[in-house]
């Protein structure tokens, strides 16, 4: 076994003794991408709270690789859009991304999961989550009016009619003014 295997089974199990784990993800990561991953889901789902730590070393080391990892893995999709740290803007902007390459399933799964978040205003984060997909699409492509397809307009509308309150008529009336 080479020293760089060596660090990298060391580094494994610091993390699963729950050490350090934020500095020793981010140096398995640099080892050993996919297992750091697996790790990062490993030790949330003991308890660490990591989820914006764990997303920043990964999605600053490839945000391609970040992106097709987390669609892969459905307990981290549950583990990360269940979570308080929601409401972080890059976790928002994660989601929205997703939505925006037409990720729908892994899309959907997260939006689900912000539902039934009990650590946020679920019906108030929908709403941003749909503000900031607008918003975005139309940075994007330098429009004032988004146009999104079919089963996009289909998943937001799903998930707009599961909330309550003021925001639900309003969200819903934006999607249909869509083209």
């Amino acid at each position: 076994m080479n020293q760089k295997t060596s660090r990298k089974y060391e580094l494994i199990s610091k993390i699963a003794n729950g050490e350090d784990c934020a500095a020793n993800l981010k140096e398995l990561c640099e080892i050993d991408f996919q297992t750091a991953f697996e790790m990062w889901e490993y030790a949330l789902s003991r308890g660490q709270n990591i989820v914006l730590e764990g997303f920043d070393i990964f999605h600053s080391a490839s945000e391609m690789k970040t992106r097709t990892l987390f669609c892969e893995s459905l307990p981290l999709q549950k583990l990360v859009y269940s979570s308080v740290s929601v409401l972080d803007p890059k976790l928002v902007n994660f989601l929205v991304n997703l939505i925006l390459i037409n990720k729908l399933d892994t899309a959907d799964e997260c939006l689900t999961r912000l539902r039934t978040n009990t650590n946020i205003d679920s019906n108030e984060f929908i709403r941003t989550i749909v503000d900031t997909t607008f918003a975005t699409y139309c940075q994007r492509n330098s429009v004032r009016v988004p146009s999104f397809n079919k089963k996009q307009k289909t998943l937001l509308t799903e998930h707009i009619t599961k909330i309550k309150g003021p925001n639900k008529a309003l969200l819903l009336q934006r999607i249909k003014e869509l083209h």
